[in-house]
């Protein structure tokens, strides 16, 4: 069946959170959205309702849609939300996970790795856009083929909404400093080296501490004032 306008709309915004375009509390204009893929205002007025409708997007009057803010304790229990979830997908997926998936995720790590290195060998502490934009697509393409693996297909779009939101809110988080990178890059490996061993529990549980790690990372820089501006709003509203 075609993708009609709203589908399309629905999909181009979703990409745009999930890629980190849009800030927290940045309002999208439907004109210009229709414009860029070509298609007219209202199609994108459809399909900004039912992100609103699932949390992505909130409807303010007099401003129109607007990327949500999250509270601190918002934020936690998102991650919170993520860890039950995937924790639970990566145990699943270490029975049901096939050779072609496995050898994905070992491309993957070599790619994130390469990455990591270059911005090591540029003596950087900060990847730049363009790379930390490459390891976060990388990053969630780890996640999502765990998820896929675990054969629960419901699963897939609940955790990737659980990753826009991380997306859109850890943008103002970190540019992805190199030891962000390695911590990453040593969680994926030890969920790997667990898949590959199909053990339920080794990948269960590596996957809860990565989750745990991001969590970390993300409320001890706000703590130490690092990242300027928070990253959530007051929570009071």
């Amino acid at each position: 069946m075609a993708e009609n306008h709203s589908e399309r709309a629905y999909r181009h915004i979703r990409r745009m959170l999930l890629d980190g375009d849009v800030a927290p509390g940045a309002r999208l204009s439907y004109g210009s959205i229709g414009r860029e893929i070509g298609i007219s205002a209202t199609p994108v007025r459809e399909a900004v309702g039912q992100l609103a409708s699932e949390g992505l997007l909130e409807l303010v009057p007099q401003l129109g849609a607007v990327v949500r803010r999250l509270t601190r304790q918002e934020a936690i229990e998102l991650y919170e939300t993520r860890e039950a979830l995937e924790s639970y997908a990566a145990g699943k997926a270490a029975l049901r996970i096939s050779d072609s998936q496995l050898v994905e995720l070992a491309e993957n790590l070599k790619a994130s790795r390469e990455l990591a290195e270059a911005v090591r060998d540029a003596n950087r502490e900060t990847a730049d856009r363009k790379t930390a934009d490459r390891f976060h697509s990388l990053d969630l393409s780890f996640h999502m083929t765990i998820i896929e693996a675990s054969g629960n297909r419901r699963m897939v779009k609940t955790v990737g909404d659980s990753h826009i939101l991380t997306r859109i809110f850890d943008a103002n988080r970190h540019g992805f400093e190199v030891d962000v990178l390695d911590t990453t890059l040593a969680d994926h490996e030890a969920i790997y080296q667990a898949l590959q061993k199909r053990s339920s529990a080794k990948s269960s549980k590596a996957m809860a501490q990565h989750i745990i790690n991001s969590l970390s990372q993300t409320l001890a820089r706000d703590d130490a004032g690092e990242s300027g501006e928070r990253w959530w709003a007051s929570s009071e509203r």
